[in-house]
């Protein structure tokens, strides 16, 4: 059994993502191994993270907390972005994916996760609540929106988009002008968009249906 401290470390690394006990343990050992001027680094750059990253209130992506409106990102306050197309993501890397293409000129919305058929209580978990507003706001202002589902297409990702259909039924009954997208199948089916190639994800946009 390993000290305490050490083992409390691991545990917190086994929360990330993929990564399991014997990785976390690595991390932790290479931290040690280190030890300075790398442990010190990592503390300073943890808690700069947390005193200068915060949530932006429309799409949910990160942002500087000193920008000047410390509520919006610099996309959500760009007057350029087309204010009548929101791109749903899964997460936030996604959306920087799509960015890089060059092809996509909205807004958008990261979800925060999927829905996993596994999982009842997951939907709770994502910004599905505030999408609902945001599009029902929109509506309101506008008359017309289009939600572009660009989740990826895995079982999960396919799940979610069928799932965020039936929670925006309720406002297509009610404005016309509410249209529902999802990104063509230039995406091979198990990819993921974080680590699709401009050029196919571009043509997905392109393709949208």
């Amino acid at each position: 059994m390993y000290p305490k401290s050490i083992q409390n470390l691991i545990e917190l690394f086994s929360r990330f993502p993929g990564i399991g006990p014997r990785q976390a343990a690595r991390f932790t050992f290479f931290i040690l191994k280190e030890k300075n001027p790398f442990i010190p680094e990592l503390v300073s750059a943890l808690r700069e993270l947390e005193a200068r990253i915060g949530i932006c209130r429309d799409c949910f992506s990160t942002m500087e907390r000193e920008e000047p409106d410390a509520n919006l990102c610099p996309l959500c306050r760009d007057p350029r972005r087309d204010r009548l197309q929101i791109a749903i993501t899964e997460k936030e890397s996604d959306m920087q994916t799509m960015e890089k293409t060059g092809a996509y000129h909205g807004l958008y919305h990261v979800l925060g996760g999927i829905i996993s058929p596994l999982d009842t209580d997951s939907p709770k978990r994502l910004h599905l609540k505030e999408l609902y507003e945001r599009v029902e706001n929109t509506l309101k202002e506008k008359e017309s929106c289009e939600v572009i589902l660009a989740t990826n297409p895995t079982a999960e990702g396919d799940t979610t988009a069928l799932y965020i259909e039936r929670v925006l039924s309720p406002l297509k009954d009610t404005y016309p002008g509410l249209a529902l997208s999802r990104l063509g199948r230039g995406l091979s089916l198990g990819a993921e968009l974080e680590y699709a190639d401009e050029i196919t994800l571009k043509n997905a946009l392109k393709n949208r249906k």
